[in-house]
């Protein structure tokens, strides 16, 4: 029996070839930056003050940039990192408050499960439909019709496009867009329903109508770690809530009238038949 022995050359030259994973720091990068930014945001109201603006000046930066500039995973791990880190906040932190009761943590998770369900099926759809087009190659181009689009981001002609979402990392098209919008509506349902148990559990609540609470004095939040990072973690809830408020408001104006044509036009079909 003949024992080969491999020499130094040999093995440095079998560890180039060997494929090496890079790790994409854009992806990993949100769920750092975050939860160091949301710590700061304790020490003082000015520090979170300045935190808060500090991102809405952030956010405010990326969507005036050209579209083609936010090819990124950065925008889509920021909004996973949100969603984790607020969920954990309000399971840990607010809950052992002793404040809220079984039934109202039932039903933030059940619309928290639910706008996940939602979000995950509209990025499921808008990732397979990029892929069906990417994978034929790169001068592929689809049978177009009047409603056809190039994505800037995504660069390649889909159908039926409405727009690109960065925070998604996919294109909203007629097919997801109705996983989008009950994703963000149930999205505005759960941070409006969570922040405000976790604010009335911080803060001196009072009693708006019937068993409705809403915060009316917060000043004693900073004295106590928990509760200043509870405290910041829904102010910064309070911001997306704005943000997707906003989202929300766009929709209405300008894509559910065009989601929604088709089927009024069969809807007056009918009548008119």
């Amino acid at each position: 029996m003949v024992n080969k022995l491999l020499s130094v050359e040999d093995i440095l030259r079998y560890s180039r070839k060997k494929p090496s994973r890079k790790i994409d720091m854009d992806a990993i990068l949100p769920f750092l930056i975050l939860p160091i930014l949301l710590l700061i945001a304790t020490i003082s109201r000015a520090t979170t003050i300045i935190v808060m603006v500090a991102i809405a000046m952030g956010t405010s930066y990326v969507l005036s940039r050209p579209r083609q500039k936010n090819r990124s995973p950065f925008f889509y791990s920021w909004t996973l990192s949100s969603g984790l880190y607020l969920f954990l906040v309000f399971e840990i932190g607010v809950l052992g408050l002793l404040e809220v009761t079984q039934l109202e943590n039932f039903i933030f998770l059940m619309l928290f499960i639910s706008t996940g369900y939602f979000f995950y099926k509209m990025k499921t759809v808008g990732d397979f439909e990029l892929t069906a087009g990417s994978s034929k190659g790169k001068e592929y181009s689809p049978v177009l019709t009047a409603d056809s689009c190039y994505c800037r981001i995504c660069q390649i002609e889909v159908n039926d496009m409405f727009f690109h979402s960065i925070w998604w990392d996919c294109c909203v098209l007629k097919l997801n867009y109705g996983y989008f919008l009950a994703g963000q509506f149930l999205a505005f349902a759960t941070l409006l329903f969570g922040t405000n148990l976790g604010l009335t559990s911080v803060c001196q609540p009072f009693i708006l109508y019937g068993s409705i609470l809403l915060p009316e004095n917060c000043d004693d939040v900073y004295y106590e770690f928990n509760l200043a990072l509870c405290f910041v973690s829904c102010v910064y809830g309070v911001g997306y809530l704005i943000v997707i408020l906003i989202v929300l408001l766009k929709q209405l104006i300008i894509y559910i009238p065009i989601y929604s044509e088709p089927q009024w036009r069969k809807l007056v079909n009918v009548f008119n038949v």
